[in-house]
Protein backbone atom coordinates (compact mmCIF):
# COMPACT_ATOMS: atom_id res chain seq x y z
CA UNK A 1 0.00 0.00 0.00
CA UNK A 2 2.00 3.35 -1.10
CA UNK A 3 1.27 6.62 1.17
CA UNK A 4 -1.12 8.04 -1.69
CA UNK A 5 -3.51 4.80 -0.51
CA UNK A 6 -3.67 5.15 2.73
CA UNK A 7 -5.49 9.31 2.70
CA UNK A 8 -8.80 8.38 1.14
CA UNK A 9 -11.83 10.75 -0.02
CA UNK A 10 -13.94 11.60 2.69
CA UNK A 11 -17.94 11.52 2.26
CA UNK A 12 -19.99 13.97 3.08
CA UNK A 13 -21.91 13.82 5.97
CA UNK A 14 -20.64 15.58 9.59
CA UNK A 15 -18.50 18.02 9.19
CA UNK A 16 -15.27 17.41 6.86
CA UNK A 17 -13.10 18.50 9.88
CA UNK A 18 -14.75 15.61 12.38
CA UNK A 19 -14.16 13.49 9.30
CA UNK A 20 -10.62 14.13 8.69
CA UNK A 21 -10.50 13.81 12.53
CA UNK A 22 -11.13 10.70 13.09
CA UNK A 23 -9.69 9.83 9.74
CA UNK A 24 -6.64 10.27 11.51
CA UNK A 25 -7.45 8.97 14.37
CA UNK A 26 -8.45 5.58 12.98
CA UNK A 27 -5.40 5.38 11.37
CA UNK A 28 -3.22 5.67 14.02
CA UNK A 29 -4.94 3.58 16.30
CA UNK A 30 -4.81 1.00 13.40
CA UNK A 31 -1.53 1.67 13.26
CA UNK A 32 -1.00 2.70 10.07
CA UNK A 33 0.72 6.03 11.63
CA UNK A 34 2.72 5.63 14.76
CA UNK A 35 4.23 8.11 17.30
CA UNK A 36 6.83 10.37 15.21
CA UNK A 37 5.49 9.75 11.93
CA UNK A 38 5.41 13.05 9.87
CA UNK A 39 1.73 13.77 7.93
CA UNK A 40 1.93 14.23 4.24
CA UNK A 41 2.05 18.23 3.51
CA UNK A 42 -0.93 20.04 3.69
CA UNK A 43 -1.06 21.18 0.07
CA UNK A 44 -0.83 17.49 -0.54
CA UNK A 45 -3.14 15.97 2.15
CA UNK A 46 -5.71 17.95 1.34
CA UNK A 47 -5.84 17.03 -2.07
CA UNK A 48 -5.59 13.92 -1.11
CA UNK A 49 -8.94 13.75 1.11
CA UNK A 50 -10.79 16.04 -1.11
CA UNK A 51 -11.07 19.07 1.54
CA UNK A 52 -9.68 22.40 1.72
CA UNK A 53 -6.84 23.57 3.09
CA UNK A 54 -9.03 25.42 5.79
CA UNK A 55 -10.57 22.23 6.78
CA UNK A 56 -7.77 20.20 6.94
CA UNK A 57 -6.04 23.05 9.30
CA UNK A 58 -9.49 22.50 11.72
CA UNK A 59 -8.99 19.22 12.02
CA UNK A 60 -4.92 19.49 13.03
CA UNK A 61 -6.03 21.80 14.96
CA UNK A 62 -8.52 19.57 16.83
CA UNK A 63 -6.06 16.87 17.31
CA UNK A 64 -3.47 19.24 18.34
CA UNK A 65 -5.14 20.65 21.40
CA UNK A 66 -5.18 16.44 22.36
CA UNK A 67 -1.85 16.18 22.00
CA UNK A 68 -2.61 13.65 19.57
CA UNK A 69 -0.79 15.21 16.63
CA UNK A 70 1.91 17.89 17.25
CA UNK A 71 2.47 21.01 14.82
CA UNK A 72 6.27 22.04 14.61
CA UNK A 73 6.46 25.15 12.61
CA UNK A 74 8.88 24.80 9.47
CA UNK A 75 9.27 21.27 9.88
CA UNK A 76 5.67 19.48 9.27
CA UNK A 77 2.50 18.11 11.24
CA UNK A 78 3.79 14.83 13.38
CA UNK A 79 1.97 12.11 14.94
CA UNK A 80 2.28 12.92 19.33
CA UNK A 81 4.03 10.85 21.81
CA UNK A 82 0.26 8.97 22.14
CA UNK A 83 1.87 8.73 25.77
CA UNK A 84 -1.09 8.81 28.62
CA UNK A 85 0.17 11.77 30.04
CA UNK A 86 -0.01 13.24 27.31
CA UNK A 87 -3.00 12.26 25.89
CA UNK A 88 -4.81 13.13 30.07
CA UNK A 89 -3.27 16.04 29.74
CA UNK A 90 -6.52 18.34 28.09
CA UNK A 91 -8.80 16.19 29.64
CA UNK A 92 -7.40 17.27 33.28
CA UNK A 93 -7.63 20.83 31.96
CA UNK A 94 -11.40 20.35 31.02
CA UNK A 95 -12.21 18.60 34.64
CA UNK A 96 -10.71 21.66 36.06
CA UNK A 97 -12.96 24.00 34.13
CA UNK A 98 -16.37 22.00 33.89
CA UNK A 99 -17.06 20.87 37.83
CA UNK A 100 -20.00 18.84 36.23
CA UNK A 101 -17.05 16.23 34.61
CA UNK A 102 -15.96 16.21 37.90
CA UNK A 103 -19.29 14.40 38.83
CA UNK A 104 -18.68 12.02 35.85
CA UNK A 105 -15.18 11.12 36.37
CA UNK A 106 -16.72 10.04 40.00
CA UNK A 107 -18.93 8.12 38.46
CA UNK A 108 -16.29 6.06 36.91
CA UNK A 109 -14.40 5.54 40.18
CA UNK A 110 -17.42 4.39 41.60
CA UNK A 111 -17.82 1.70 38.69
CA UNK A 112 -14.25 0.85 38.97
CA UNK A 113 -12.49 0.99 42.36
CA UNK A 114 -15.10 -1.11 44.89
CA UNK A 115 -13.72 -4.00 42.43
CA UNK A 116 -10.54 -2.88 42.41
CA UNK A 117 -10.61 -3.16 46.16
CA UNK A 118 -11.96 -6.37 46.72
CA UNK A 119 -9.14 -7.82 44.12
CA UNK A 120 -6.47 -6.21 46.04
CA UNK A 121 -7.67 -7.98 49.68
CA UNK A 122 -6.93 -11.64 47.69
CA UNK A 123 -4.00 -10.34 46.57
CA UNK A 124 -2.28 -7.77 49.08
CA UNK A 125 1.25 -8.45 51.07
CA UNK A 126 1.87 -7.27 54.45
CA UNK A 127 4.79 -5.18 53.36
CA UNK A 128 1.79 -3.05 51.32
CA UNK A 129 -0.92 -3.20 54.09
CA UNK A 130 1.92 -1.75 56.18
CA UNK A 131 2.85 0.86 53.55
CA UNK A 132 -0.94 1.90 53.55
CA UNK A 133 -1.21 2.39 57.55
CA UNK A 134 1.30 4.39 57.19
CA UNK A 135 0.07 6.71 54.70
CA UNK A 136 -3.65 6.44 56.58
CA UNK A 137 -1.04 8.06 59.28
CA UNK A 138 0.46 10.55 57.38
CA UNK A 139 -3.31 11.56 55.72
CA UNK A 140 -4.28 11.90 59.55
CA UNK A 141 -1.31 13.52 60.82
CA UNK A 142 -1.74 16.14 57.78
CA UNK A 143 -5.46 16.78 58.22
CA UNK A 144 -5.26 20.78 58.18
CA UNK A 145 -3.00 20.88 55.48
CA UNK A 146 -5.08 20.12 52.36
CA UNK A 147 -1.54 20.04 50.11
CA UNK A 148 -0.21 16.93 52.10
CA UNK A 149 -3.35 15.24 52.90
CA UNK A 150 -4.10 15.22 48.87
CA UNK A 151 -0.54 13.28 48.27
CA UNK A 152 -0.94 10.70 50.69
CA UNK A 153 -4.69 10.55 49.76
CA UNK A 154 -3.48 9.39 45.99
CA UNK A 155 -0.88 7.54 47.12
CA UNK A 156 -3.25 5.51 49.41
CA UNK A 157 -5.53 4.84 46.30
CA UNK A 158 -2.29 4.25 43.95
CA UNK A 159 -1.11 1.07 45.87
CA UNK A 160 -4.65 -0.38 46.49
CA UNK A 161 -4.25 -0.95 42.59
CA UNK A 162 -0.90 -1.41 42.28
CA UNK A 163 -1.44 -4.64 44.94
CA UNK A 164 -3.96 -6.12 42.66
CA UNK A 165 -1.26 -7.09 40.30
CA UNK A 166 -3.10 -6.72 37.08
CA UNK A 167 -1.52 -5.24 34.73
CA UNK A 168 -4.91 -4.14 32.69
CA UNK A 169 -6.68 -2.84 35.56
CA UNK A 170 -3.61 -0.40 35.49
CA UNK A 171 -3.91 0.78 32.05
CA UNK A 172 -7.45 1.40 32.25
CA UNK A 173 -7.24 3.27 35.80
CA UNK A 174 -4.06 5.52 34.72
CA UNK A 175 -5.87 7.71 32.93
CA UNK A 176 -8.52 7.79 35.43
CA UNK A 177 -6.13 7.90 38.53
CA UNK A 178 -5.03 11.38 36.48
CA UNK A 179 -7.77 12.97 36.51
CA UNK A 180 -9.05 11.96 39.91
CA UNK A 181 -6.53 13.89 40.90
CA UNK A 182 -7.82 16.58 39.77
CA UNK A 183 -11.24 16.24 41.05
CA UNK A 184 -10.28 15.94 44.12
CA UNK A 185 -9.09 19.54 43.81
CA UNK A 186 -12.94 20.14 44.22
CA UNK A 187 -13.74 18.17 47.62
CA UNK A 188 -9.95 18.63 49.26
CA UNK A 189 -10.46 22.47 50.14
CA UNK A 190 -13.23 20.73 52.87
CA UNK A 191 -11.81 19.79 56.17
CA UNK A 192 -15.05 17.97 56.66
CA UNK A 193 -14.10 15.89 53.90
CA UNK A 194 -10.74 15.04 54.99
CA UNK A 195 -11.89 14.37 58.48
CA UNK A 196 -14.50 11.39 56.57
CA UNK A 197 -12.00 10.69 54.18
CA UNK A 198 -9.05 9.22 56.93
CA UNK A 199 -12.22 7.19 58.42
CA UNK A 200 -12.98 5.72 55.70
CA UNK A 201 -9.57 4.96 54.89
CA UNK A 202 -9.07 3.54 57.99
CA UNK A 203 -12.11 1.21 57.06
CA UNK A 204 -11.60 0.34 53.94
CA UNK A 205 -7.17 -0.83 54.76
CA UNK A 206 -8.84 -2.93 58.26
CA UNK A 207 -10.43 -4.90 55.90
CA UNK A 208 -7.66 -5.51 53.18
CA UNK A 209 -5.35 -6.25 56.13
CA UNK A 210 -8.09 -8.70 57.31
CA UNK A 211 -8.22 -10.29 53.10
CA UNK A 212 -11.77 -9.83 53.36
CA UNK A 213 -12.92 -8.66 49.63
CA UNK A 214 -16.23 -7.98 51.04
CA UNK A 215 -15.59 -5.76 53.02
CA UNK A 216 -13.01 -3.72 51.17
CA UNK A 217 -15.62 -3.41 48.27
CA UNK A 218 -17.98 -2.27 50.91
CA UNK A 219 -15.95 -0.02 51.98
CA UNK A 220 -14.28 1.40 48.64
CA UNK A 221 -17.84 2.25 48.08
CA UNK A 222 -19.11 4.19 51.07
CA UNK A 223 -15.98 6.61 50.81
CA UNK A 224 -16.78 7.33 47.34
CA UNK A 225 -20.66 7.54 48.69
CA UNK A 226 -18.91 10.20 51.10
CA UNK A 227 -16.77 12.04 48.20
CA UNK A 228 -20.28 12.18 46.13
CA UNK A 229 -22.47 13.69 49.23
CA UNK A 230 -19.74 16.03 49.61
CA UNK A 231 -19.42 16.95 45.51
CA UNK A 232 -23.45 17.86 45.17
CA UNK A 233 -23.58 20.79 47.01
CA UNK A 234 -20.20 22.40 45.82
CA UNK A 235 -21.28 21.60 42.28
CA UNK A 236 -24.56 23.50 42.87
CA UNK A 237 -22.53 26.54 44.15
CA UNK A 238 -22.24 25.43 47.80
CA UNK A 239 -19.61 26.19 50.17
CA UNK A 240 -17.30 24.24 51.74
CA UNK A 241 -17.57 23.48 55.26
CA UNK A 242 -14.41 24.52 57.52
Amino acid sequence: MTEADLYRPLQRGETLAQQVSKQLLEMISGGELVPGDRLPAERILAERLGVSRNVLREAVRSLASLNVLEVKHGAGVFVGSLEIDDLVEPLEFAVSLERSAVRSLLQARQAIEPGIARLAADSITSEQVAELWRLVEDSDGHADDPERFLEADVKLHELILASTRNPFLGRIMQSVSRLARTGREFTNPSAEMRRTAIADHHAIVRALEANDGDAAEAAMRIHLEHVAERLDPDLDGGEPDE
